[in-house]
């Protein structure tokens, strides 16, 4: 998919996210620490080959209660062991309701997904369970297309004190 068929998706996707963002900005946000890490495992493609395992770490960037945007750089290893590690960065803009965060952003081209001409940046969608200090995370590729489905399942566990408490 060449850079124009993108631009509209794209566009799309932030206006949905800076149209979240104002209300979210107008709710208290006196029990809310703005910024929190995550360490991530992941099994990525979890139905046919290649299959990565990654690890990495995760910044969530919460903007009042229900908006967070969050960076990554994880380090995909191939599950054989074999093969080239990629350093794969990411960002995500996630909606959470109480305990459950759906979301959606790109990733950075792999280069066995790049030979199917999907590009340098990969859509992905996720939705997830937060756990207290842990959370739990399917995530969706579309490397080529909507035909071309890659599926991971990340477990995050957050380092340091929240300094909130989780909604119950």
């Amino acid at each position: 998919m060449d850079r124009m068929k993108k631009a509209p998706p794209i566009a799309a996707g932030l206006l949905l996210i800076l149209a979240a963002a104002a209300p979210a900005g107008a709710q208290t946000a006196r029990s809310v620490r703005p910024l929190g890490v995550y360490l991530d495992i992941a099994y990525v493609n979890l139905s046919e080959p290649p299959r990565w395992m990654a690890l990495g770490p995760e910044l969530e960037w919460r903007i009042g209660r229900t908006v967070s945007f969050n960076p990554e750089v994880l380090m995909w290893v191939p599950d054989t062991f074999r093969g080239t590690i990629e350093i794969v960065p990411g960002l995500t803009a996630n909606l959470r309701f109480n305990r459950l965060f759906v979301g959606g952003g790109f990733v950075g081209g792999v280069d066995a997904w790049t030979l199917d001409g999907s590009g340098w940046l990969i859509p992905k969608l996720q939705m997830g369970y937060l756990m207290g200090p842990a959370k739990l995370a399917l995530t969706v590729f579309v490397p080529g297309g909507p035909r071309s489905v890659a599926v991971g399942l990340t477990i995050g566990t957050r380092i340091g004190r929240p300094g909130f408490r989780e909604p119950d």
